[in-house]
């Protein structure tokens, strides 16, 4: 009696599995916070729903659609512990490597200084000793002019005839500069290049300690030398006076045209035009008025420059013939 119910039962159950949507099972899995998760996906066909755009299977589950979350604990884009992994880096690579360099080369430099110190006492004279020289029996003999005026070669041939030891101020100088434990090397490029007057404490210094090399010697012509009044005053007071003043007087227009064609050959940094032209500013605004406080006193001998270079030297050689014979002294020549 129950077949026809039964019948009704299944075709009731049938049709309504008919209607129902197929669910699939299907397991996903969340890559931010790695959970697994269980979906139920019906068909759109079979749902009779529109069609719903593909989404990436392995992005469902993340928050904002399918976009890419930002994850938690980064700072500007970078995980802590990678930005305190490479500050670690960085303080070890400085404690390992930087700072030993900087401590062993300030050690190097430092013994360098230590070493360039010592060198340089070792070339000075002491105390007692500057003392102790007869400098006050010495003659000297000062030799000014305008740069490429001849007073350098015209000393070399008073050298000869007269018994001198010749210190050119500026050959001191530039031998000082490339001295390699000098103190003051830099500085004298700067003063020469620039045509200015290097302090006067370096420059006596270098002439006494010139004329202290020489204690077999006295007389002495200083060539260049004082080039103000400063550096005159600081001689006399310090070191002697000057006999003499040997002055050769020489017209700008000679003295340029001089200075540029031995600019050509003698390798000099001031032999050239901009050099030149800052030499005789100073020249006119410092040394010559140390030519006319000399001559004043009446310590001026003045040989012309104008004729031959056997003409100047002749005029020159009378005159300090002469001042020997007022000194009652021999001239000395040197032998050959």
């Amino acid at each position: 009696m129950f077949s026809p119910a039964r019948s009704a039962l299944l075709r009731s159950l049938q049709a309504r599995a008919a209607r129902a949507p197929v669910v699939t099972p299907v397991f996903r899995v969340s890559l931010a916070n790695t959970t697994i998760r269980l979906y139920s996906t019906p068909p759109a066909e079979e749902s009779g729903d529109k069609p719903k755009p593909k989404v990436d299977q392995l992005k469902m589950g993340q928050k904002g659609g399918g976009k890419k979350s930002s994850s938690t604990g980064l700072f500007f884009g970078f995980h802590p512990f990678a930005i305190f992994a490479s500050l670690t880096l960085l303080g070890t690579g400085y404690l390992m490597i930087v700072k030993p360099f900087f401590e062993w080369n300030d050690k190097v430099q430092s013994e360098r200084k230590s070493d360039k110190k010592k060198q340089v006492a070792q070339a000075a004279y002491t105390k007692e000793q500057v003392d102790s020289f007869p400098f006050d029996k010495k003659t000297v003999v000062f030799v000014l002019g305008g740069p490429g005026s001849g007073k350098g070669t015209n000393s070399e041939k008073l050298v000869d005839d007269f018994g001198f030891v010749h210190l050119s101020a500026g050959d001191l100088l530039r031998a000082e500069q490339k001295r390699e434990v000098s103190q003051y090397g830099e500085l004298i490029a700067h003063y020469i290049r620039e045509g200015l007057i290097v302090p006067h404490e370096i420059t006596i210094g270098l002439l006494r300690n010139a004329m202290m090399d020489h204690p077999e010697c006295d007389r002495f012509l200083i060539d260049g030398f004082p080039r103000n009044l400063v550096q005159a005053k600081a001689f006399e007071d310090t070191v002697c006076k000057a006999q003499k003043v040997l002055y050769f007087e020489c017209p700008e227009a000679v003295l340029l045209e001089r200075l540029l064609n031995r600019g050509k050959t003698s390798g000099r940094t001031d032999d050239n035009i901009e050099s030149i032209k800052k030499r005789f500013n100073t020249y006119f605004n410092d040394s010559k008025p140390v030519i006319d406080a000399y001559d004043k006193d009446g310590k001026v001998i003045t040989v012309s420059c104008q004729g031959s270079m056997d003409d100047v030297y002749k005029n020159a050689q009378t005159q300090v013939t002469q001042l020997f014979k007022d000194l009652g002294q021999e001239p000395k020549p040197k032998a050959t």
